[in-house]
């Protein structure tokens, strides 16, 4: 009798060992899993956040971003009378017009978790400059008594460079710049690696 209770309390001891063990075992290994757990998602964070900000440097870089670069020329002709002559000036003048995106560091930037795509909100592009880069004079004819000042020609310039902006920009200049806006960044960003880029207008 003494020798199976010894047995049977072999057996309660051994079975209590393994258990233990096994318990162990799926602790350390639940342990483990949630270190490891933990350590993917703080270098997945830390890759989504340093993808942003290689985003936000490509972008910093463009600063003022022009999009289209547009020459246009026109004539103007200033006539002038006075009470016993009369004076007129026709000049030829060339302008260019810039239009694009003034402050690119304005966009809000959007990685996925996963680090593979990015959404970026850009400014809607604007009327960056518009400057005279040569004038001519073609024919004038001034008198003594009644001539065309240069400030006068200035002045006729600007009045007609501002309705030539007007109708450039009437005509659609600026969504064809939003356009190459979306081209332009899209491209920029899938060079650094991202699947899919998607580039809205804010």
């Amino acid at each position: 009798m003494s020798k199976k209770k010894s047995s049977g309390g072999f057996t309660a001891s051994l079975a209590t060992k393994v258990i233990l063990r096994v318990v162990t075992i799926v602790l350390i290994a639940a342990a483990v899993f949630a270190l490891a757990a933990f350590a993917f998602n703080k270098f997945q964070k830390v890759r989504v956040q340093n993808k942003r900000a290689a985003v936000e440097r490509e972008l910093a870089e463009c600063a003022e971003l022009v999009l289209y670069k547009m020459r246009y020329s026109d004539i103007i002709t200033l006539k002038k009378r006075g009470a016993i002559a009369k004076a007129f000036s026709i000049v030829r003048y060339e302008g260019v017009l810039r239009a694009g995106i003034e402050n690119i560091r304005d966009s809000e930037v959007y990685v996925s978790p996963d680090g593979k795509n990015v959404t970026v909100k850009i400014p809607p592009t604007v009327l960056l400059g518009n400057d005279i880069q040569a004038q001519e004079v073609f024919d004038e004819q001034q008198r003594l008594f009644t001539r065309i000042g240069t400030q006068e020609v200035f002045d006729q310039i600007e009045i007609a460079k501002r309705e030539a902006a007007d109708e450039i920009l009437a005509d659609g200049l600026l969504d064809d710049a939003d356009e190459r806006a979306k081209l332009v960044i899209s491209a920029l960003l899938k060079s650094l690696g991202f699947t899919t880029v998607t580039v809205v207008i804010k």
